[in-house]
């Protein structure tokens, strides 16, 4: 299921997909907009980490509380004052960062509290997604909705391109980057070809990342 709908099966979302960025040595991790913590209490299971999360629904929350070592309320900015210098060695961002008015500030902010190894894994939509774009091209609209990737929430848009450029400016080097939940329309198959892979970037709904802090 594409994770394009504001409903609890979006914030329940197991998102296996991002096992793929997670680096091999876990022991503290803190994820934000951590929902009711399935994605962070599986982390646990699998990697044995002490698992933290952080999210402004406190009916999430509380249901994080239940699966996570520790579940904090409240907006991202504001509980960083509160967390334990040089403590994480994994950030995870799910989804998030698009959500923020300034990211850069946020994960500058993040580098007193992260271990000298530390990395972020993070997905972020992908704004040039095809489908995206022929609503900006052909139907002349951009159409903010209550879910996906004009999500009425979203501060920020995000390519490929500007992805990179966002990690770079806040100090973070990126180690991986690789689109995820790719469109399976054979119209767009056959365009791709057509222009060599020129648009490859646009097949994908989202771009998984890890990027490691410049400590």
């Amino acid at each position: 299921m594409m994770p394009n709908e504001k409903d609890k099966e979006y914030y329940q979302y197991e998102r296996l997909e991002m096992f793929y960025f997670m680096p091999n040595s876990l022991k503290k991790t803190i994820e934000f907009g951590c929902s009711n913590g399935y994605f962070s209490a599986t982390i646990k299971e699998n990697f044995g980490a002490e698992v933290w999360g952080v999210d402004m629904d406190s009916s999430a929350i509380s249901k994080a509380e239940e699966v996570l070592d520790k579940a904090v309320w409240g907006q991202a900015m504001q509980v960083l004052e509160g967390l334990p210098n040089n403590y994480f060695d994994c950030v995870i961002c799910n989804d998030f960062l698009e959500h923020l008015e300034n990211p850069t500030e946020f994960l500058t902010a993040l580098k007193p509290h992260v271990s000298k190894s530390a990395f972020l894994v993070c997905s972020l939509p992908n704004v040039r997604y095809w489908k995206n774009i022929r609503e900006l091209l052909f139907n002349k609209d951009w159409r903010y909705r209550e879910g996906g990737i004009l999500d009425n929430t979203h501060l920020r848009f995000f390519t490929k391109k500007s992805m990179k450029r966002l990690l770079g400016v806040s100090g973070l080097t990126v180690d991986i980057i690789k689109g995820i939940n790719p469109s399976k329309s054979i119209l767009f198959g056959l365009l791709n070809i057509l222009t060599l892979g020129f648009h490859n970037d646009m097949k994908y709904y989202q771009f998984g990342i890890r990027a490691k802090f410049n400590n």
